[in-house]
C-alpha cells in the first residue's frame, strides 16, 4: 500500500500545475535609480522611466527626470513610475 501512495504522490507532483510567483506585484527585490537634472525646473512630460523585471524577481527601475525633483512627493513619483510598463527579461 505504501508503494502505491508514494507512486500517486510522485504522479501528482509531476502533473500538478506549477504556481508561478507573481513577481510583478510582489518583486523579491527592488532597485530604483532616480536621475535628475539640476539645471531647470521639473518637467514630467520630458521625463522617462524604464522598468525591467528579471527572471529571479528583481524589479529594476531607472527614472530620468527632466529637471530638479523639488516639489515632487514620493507618492507622485510612485504614480509616475507605475504609469510605465514593466519589461520582463
Amino acid at each position: 500500500m505504501k508503494a502505491v501512495i508514494r507512486r500517486i504522490a510522485r504522479l501528482e507532483d509531476q502533473f500538478a500545475p506549477k504556481v508561478q510567483p507573481d513577481f510583478l506585484r510582489h518583486p523579491l527585490q527592488r532597485l530604483r535609480l532616480v536621475i535628475s537634472g539640476m539645471d531647470r525646473d521639473l518637467a514630467l512630460e520630458t521625463s522617462t522611466c524604464h522598468r525591467t523585471l528579471t527572471a529571479r524577481g528583481c524589479l529594476i527601475e531607472v527614472v530620468r527626470l527632466g529637471g530638479r525633483r523639488n516639489g515632487l512627493t514620493d507618492e507622485e513619483l510612485e504614480e509616475f513610475v507605475k504609469s510605465f510598463p514593466v519589461e520582463a527579461i
